[in-house]
């Protein structure tokens, strides 16, 4: 009788988690197509030509391959609930749904900067009329913060004791304010058509850059999702040097190639257009604090890794693993 009641439980949680995945999934597809739609729309109306309407295409596809991997999820979360109820499910898919809506939405952004950004902002003649200018542009773009938590949640299955739970907070949140750093300092080409900053073209193009590949970076960490601490490794490497290349790349790669060269550009900024030019002016994001920040504690989290693992080896004799018991693998992956 126990094991009856037992098996209802099971059930009935299955179904409580198939819905709320369905529901959550909606929402981040509405809110993709939502964005997707309003990018397009700026590329029919600004460019006036059909050669745009293949932007649909790449959208189209990536709808439907988000749903494809959704199914698969759900029936990948039912059959793990159903075998192991109390573990953690593996995030296995969501990095590929991230990196196929990120390669689609950087397309958009780079060629929108490279065509058509300056036509954006309103002139004096729109008295203030204009709707599709670049705040609007840059209101879209931030929907990917939304859409990036509610990609996340609709395709894992973490059990509420789980300690993978903090971790998956811990991501969503970094993510969202990376993401929200990214689009204020693609602000920065707006700004300087605005403001006739006039900026070397070397400097645009690298803010471009830096902005459509930090669009993608989240893969990276989804990745780790999927692989966790046994990520695909050569053989010739040896398991210790593998750890610390782990620690180096996947655990602090987003924090240093989003926020080191954001706040070297942001301070090349000041001192080019503050200091060494006369009638330029730019106001200091306070961003740059953030991206501070976020320096020092990715120092500080290689630091505790680094010396965890010393200290491992040194006492406990083990193989040196740079992450301690319950910080990841079965927890946070």
């Amino acid at each position: 009788m126990k094991g009856g009641y037992e098996k209802i439980f099971i059930l009935a949680d299955r179904y409580l988690r198939g819905c709320i995945d369905v529901f959550l999934f909606i929402l981040c597809l509405a809110l993709v197509v939502l964005q997707y739609g309003l990018l397009d729309f700026y590329y029919l109306t600004v460019l006036k030509d059909n050669i745009w309407y293949t932007w649909i295409g790449a959208d189209s596809l990536v709808i439907v391959i988000l749903i494809w991997l959704l199914v698969i999820v759900i029936r990948n979360n039912q059959q793990h609930m159903e075998d192991a109820c109390s573990a953690d499910a593996k995030v296995k898919y969501t990095w590929i749904g991230w990196f196929l809506y990120s390669i689609v939405l950087a397309g958009k952004v780079a060629v929108c900067f490279r065509l058509f950004h300056t036509q954006l902002p309103p002139t004096k003649t729109d008295s203030n009329d204009k709707i599709l200018d670049d705040h609007l542009f840059r209101l879209g773009l931030s929907l990917s913060a939304p859409i990036f938590i509610l990609l996340l949640e609709s395709h894992h299955y973490t059990t509420v004791s789980s300690n993978r739970q903090l971790y998956l907070i811990y991501l969503m949140t970094t993510i969202t304010f990376d993401l929200i750093d990214t689009i204020c300092f693609l602000d920065l080409l707006w700004q300087s058509f605005k403001n006739n900053w006039d900026l070397p073209f070397w400097l645009e193009l690298t803010i471009l850059i830096l902005s459509c590949m930090n669009l993608i970076l989240p893969t990276f960490t989804l990745i780790r999702l999927r692989f966790g601490r046994r990520l695909p490794r050569f053989a010739l490497v040896s398991e210790k040097i593998w750890s610390l290349i782990y620690v180096l790349m996947v655990k602090s790669f987003l924090f240093f190639v989003v926020n080191a060269p954001y706040l070297g550009i942001r301070i090349y900024l000041y001192v080019l257009l503050e200091i060494t030019t006369h009638g330029k002016h730019y106001d200091a994001s306070i961003l740059m604090i953030k991206n501070v920040a976020m320096i020092y504690l990715a120092v500080r989290d290689v630091w505790t890794r680094l010396q965890y693992w010393r200290h491992k080896k040194n006492i406990s004799g083990s193989r040196g693993e740079l992450t301690a018991p319950g910080a990841t693998n079965d927890d946070d992956n």
